[in-house]
């Protein structure tokens, strides 16, 4: 990332859970979460969509980093970063992502598995800041 001041944890994890309803992708991105762009890759001259693909980068180096299979995989289809899950519905990326866990999507749901999940990704993206 190119900022000079680490991202609030608080604020990442919020729009990461924000994220995960219409998907991680650069286009996604774009369209529903410019504050997560603008945080993961403040504004520099370089064009919004460009941005965007820069801050999926960054997403999913922190989902490659922050945690192991099977809880990479699960959070790569949450967030719409697998393959054959763009443009699904979260609850369609959110059974898929049960599954690798070997739990059901409800269980997944709660906050001690998505939700610590989602946040082990938010403090990796603000220790790389």
């Amino acid at each position: 990332m190119s900022t000079t001041s680490t991202p609030d944890i608080e604020t990442v994890e919020t729009l990461l859970r924000k994220a995960r309803r219409h998907g991680a992708r650069g286009p996604e991105l774009a369209q529903h979460l410019p504050a997560l762009i603008d945080l993961l890759v403040p504004p520099n001259g370089t064009s919004p969509k460009e941005r965007a693909a820069h801050a999926e980068q960054i997403i999913r180096k922190a989902i490659d980093t922050a945690l192991d299979d099977p809880a990479k995989s699960a959070m790569r289809v949450l967030f719409g970063l697998a393959a054959g899950t763009r443009r699904s519905s979260v609850d369609f990326r959110r059974e898929r992502a049960a599954a690798y866990m070997g739990i059901t999507p409800g269980a997944f749901r709660r906050p001690r598995q998505e939700g610590v999940m989602i946040l082990n990704i938010a403090f990796e993206i603000a220790a790389t800041a």
